[in-house]
């Protein structure tokens, strides 16, 4: 590792990698991809290819043992998540995981330990938190809203998001040697929805509202399509209200309206793959003026990278860590918890020495 690039290697060849992760590595100013690992071996080549990487390996014992690889990115199905990010913080990589950290948050607990004593880097693959309008927003939540009163969210999945897609991405490579989990996560539709997308609604929702402490929930299940509405209770004493819809006969919608002692902070955020900035409106209670940060579109998975990056060569706490990781399932469990019967879910407080 030089004083200013990370040498990274991506341990994943599928969907995610290759329309999000592989362009992210090769814009980011910070990260070099140096290797790449997937047990199909023709499209490890062809990713290989595309991404004009030599260094290319099946076994992710080989592929972790490489002395040139810094840190390892893992884009694998979730059920793979914590033990492999465990394989890698042993031979002594830094980890950046794609999110949700793992399948439950008991899983997720041994891998506080393994990170102190390291004293490696885990960051979660929330990228939302590295959007540019996020982080403005809530940059003012920390420094100027003062005391929360309100926090109001909604994440709807379109119906048309495959068509979208399209006409964005590459075609998808795909093999038929591709490691897959003994149990289809797709098969259980209502709780896969439920991880995929409310892992990106939650750990928003804890990165601008707080830690949450209850939460009451209600679903439902309609011409194959699910709907959750809940009731937040915020350790902080405020409260708050979410919506996560999949999928809609209408465009894809995300926002957050967070209401405050000093002011109040608007978010509408979109699909990731547009590389558009959120929209954000901030009203400071003492200037009494309206505030909007202007700044180019960018790419949240490149802005994840390099922050991952800063991390380990500035030797500073990624984010999301390895404790908000396991605050977002813990609320995640909550969640689906309450949902089964409607009832009020105390959130799970994990205590850390």
């Amino acid at each position: 590792m030089s004083e200013k690039t990370v040498r990274i290697g991506l341990l994943g060849c599928g969907a995610i990698s290759q329309f999000a992760h592989l362009p992210a590595l090769d814009r980011a100013g910070n990260a070099q991809l140096v290797a790449i690992c997937d047990a199909a071996e023709d499209l490890l080549a062809r990713v290989g290819d595309i991404a004009g990487i030599e260094n290319l390996y099946t076994d992710h014992r080989e592929f972790l043992k490489d002395a040139g690889i810094d840190a390892v990115l893992i884009a694998v199905p979730d059920v793979f998540h914590v033990p492999l990010t465990m394989d890698a913080l042993r031979a002594g990589k830094h980890v950046l995981v794609e999110k949700p950290l793992g399948t439950n948050a008991q899983e997720c607990l041994q891998l506080v330990k393994m990170v102190k004593e390291s004293g490696l880097k885990l960051q979660v693959g929330s990228m939302k938190r590295h959007d540019p309008g996020i982080e403005f927003a809530h940059q003012f939540i920390v420094e100027r809203m003062g005391r929360i009163l309100s926090v109001s969210s909604w994440y709807r999945d379109t119906l048309f998001r495959p068509t979208m897609q399209e006409a964005l991405l590459p075609k998808l490579l795909c093999s038929g040697k591709s490691i897959k989990p003994e149990t289809d996560p797709k098969a259980d539709k209502e709780k896969y929805s439920l991880v995929t997308h409310g892992a990106h609604l939650f750990d928003n929702l804890l990165y601008l509202g707080g830690s949450v402490s209850a939460v009451t929930t209600r679903v439902a299940r309609r011409f194959g399509q699910y709907t959750w509405h809940g009731l937040l209770e915020f350790d902080q004493g405020g409260i708050g209200n979410f919506e996560l819809s999949v999928k809609v006969n209408s465009d894809w919608s995300e926002g957050y309206n967070v209401y405050g002692e000093n002011g109040s902070v608007h978010v509408r955020t979109f699909l990731p793959f547009y590389n558009r900035s959120s929209e954000v409106r901030v009203f400071d209670a003492e200037e009494q003026r309206w505030h909007s940060p202007l700044g180019a579109d960018s790419n949240p998975y490149k802005r994840q990278i390099e922050s991952f990056a800063r991390a380990v060569l500035e030797d500073e706490d990624p984010s999301p860590n390895v404790y908000d990781g396991i605050a977002a399932i813990r609320l995640l469990e909550a969640v689906e918890k309450s949902a089964g019967n409607g009832s009020r879910v105390d959130v799970v407080r994990d205590k850390w020495s």
